[in-house]
């Protein structure tokens, strides 16, 4: 064979590989998201075009209240034509008044394509007056309180506010604020400072919308300090002392109590441990708590004073912070030597 015959030969080979690589391309669906339809409150259309180029195609709807989707359409088939044709699938079981976000996915023999994103939101039904569902006070410290609760605006835009005081008459109240139209629960607050220390107040909330006026239910919220649940501590003579180098390792931790946040409880305050024996005060330490850490840990070195002495008596107090009380734990023995 000449070398221009091989030439020709060779190229028109490449020419068949590339034009076998186009087919392959081009057999792959072709599809586009179309605009959902039949929008009610619970149930929705979805629509797409789908060209299956001549191949057994497949499609699907993904969907969900973002673009990450999380729920697919069972597979169903577009056929095997070579034009675009509409197909669909009716969603039901939604949410009143939720934006979903949708697409279609279509594969066959030559590979996956993948439509663009829409969206829709199903309607609300006839607005009710909003529904208090809960109240609570959190995170407490010694001059405020953050006022709590769950809302059910009742398909329409909800204004809500919260009256308090020492007694039912409440006779203070927070500005207002909105949550827009949804039959989802809805959590609200409202941080409240500038409170009397130690002061057990009544809150509730009130809700309004173009259906009506709802008042929760009175609550109760106390400001501090308050004083910690307890205090768990341990000491341990540290591995490889010895009576000339006695060192303690002293470890616990501050356990709030009920409606106590950690991130206020735990912020600030010094913890305190003392050594002691027959011959008074020995050794003394301090840590301050890390913010919105608990737990404490001191290495101490602590001489008897006397070789005669073979335990110390343990005494660790909390000295108190902005929403806790000092506390004092009850003292304890380390024995060691």
């Amino acid at each position: 064979m000449s070398r221009s015959l091989s030439a020709v030969v060779t190229a028109s080979a490449l020419v068949l590989v590339l034009a076998l690589a186009d087919t392959a391309q081009a057999a792959s669906p072709t599809v586009s998201t179309v605009a959902a339809t039949s929008i009610g409150q619970t149930a929705a259309t979805l629509r797409a075009d789908v060209n299956p180029h001549g191949a057994a195609t497949t499609y699907a709807f993904q969907w969900g209240r973002t673009t990450a989707y999380g729920a697919q359409t069972p597979a169903r088939s577009a056929g095997s034509g070579t034009t675009a044709k509409r197909v669909g699938f009716r969603l039901t079981g939604l949410t009143p008044g939720v934006r979903y976000h949708f697409r279609v996915i279509a594969s066959n023999a030559g590979g996956t394509s993948t439509g663009a994103d829409r969206s829709f939101k199903t309607e609300l039904p006839p607005a009710k007056p909003p529904a208090i569902l809960a109240t609570s006070p959190f995170g407490p410290t010694a001059n405020g309180v953050t006022f709590t609760a769950v809302l059910n605006p009742g398909a329409a835009t909800t204004t809500y506010r919260f009256q308090y005081g020492t007694s039912t008459a409440y006779g203070l109240e927070t500005f207002g604020k909105s949550i827009g139209a949804s039959v989802l629960p809805q959590p609200v607050s409202f941080r409240v400072n500038s409170l009397a220390p130690h002061t057990t107040y009544h809150f509730r909330v009130v809700a309004s919308n173009r259906a009506g006026t709802t008042y929760g239910p009175d609550a109760l919220a106390q400001t501090g300090p308050f004083p910690p649940g307890r205090l768990e501590v341990s000491t341990r003579p540290r591995r490889h002392a010895t009576r000339s180098h006695p060192w303690f390792v002293t470890s616990g931790r501050l356990v709030l109590g009920s409606g106590v946040s950690v991130a206020y409880g735990c912020s600030g305050g010094t913890i305190s441990v003392r050594f002691t024996s027959r011959f008074g005060t020995v050794a003394r330490d301090r840590v301050r708590l890390s913010p919105g850490h608990c737990s404490f840990r001191l290495r101490t070195r602590a001489l008897p004073r006397s070789t005669s002495v073979h335990a110390l008596r343990v005494h660790v107090a909390f000295g108190g912070n902005a929403i806790l009380t000092p506390f004092r734990a009850r003292s304890y023995l380390v024995r060691f030597g």
